[in-house]
């Protein structure tokens, strides 16, 4: 299982909202819609750098900080990641949430995870991004925009 698919199985658990969308980074490519996989956008880099939006549904309206608390909580607790950096995050459509960005130890190579975490009304976003850490690194900015685009 990949770095990323590890790190959103629990969002499994919810069903899923209408289609969201976000902008997909330059060279990469998005993944074709029938191995999305859970996924409203998907799309990977030639270095293995992976983006992605999953909208699940909200169904007790709870907030950004819950919601960004629960990720942290079951990541760090049963999934091993360690967190690097949290920070407030504005989406280009001015919605607010939290920026997380983890690394983790797999088969001997540091992987970094970014995760976007937005609230809108009945819908959680969460947009993520990452890889090997040292193909994610130089993409950051990138990653950050395409995460901010979330809507």
């Amino acid at each position: 299982m990949t770095l990323v698919a590890a790190a959103t199985v629990w969002l499994a658990l919810f069903p899923g909202c209408a289609m969201h969308t976000m902008d997909i980074p330059a060279n990469f490519v998005a993944v074709d819609k029938s191995a999305l996989d859970g996924y409203d956008v998907r799309a990977v880099s030639a270095d293995g750098v992976a983006v992605g939006l999953r909208s699940q549904s909200n169904p007790k309206n709870g907030s950004v900080e819950f919601w960004a608390e629960a990720i942290q909580n079951e990541l760090t607790a049963s999934k091993g990641y360690k967190l690097e950096k949290e920070e407030p995050l504005t989406s280009a459509s001015g919605a607010s949430g939290k920026l997380l960005v983890f690394s983790a130890q797999q088969s001997g190579a540091e992987f970094t995870y970014m995760l976007a975490v937005f609230v809108r009304g009945d819908a959680i976003l969460i947009a993520e991004a990452g890889g090997k850490a040292d193909a994610v690194k130089p993409k950051t900015d990138a990653l950050k925009v395409a995460l901010r685009s979330a809507r």
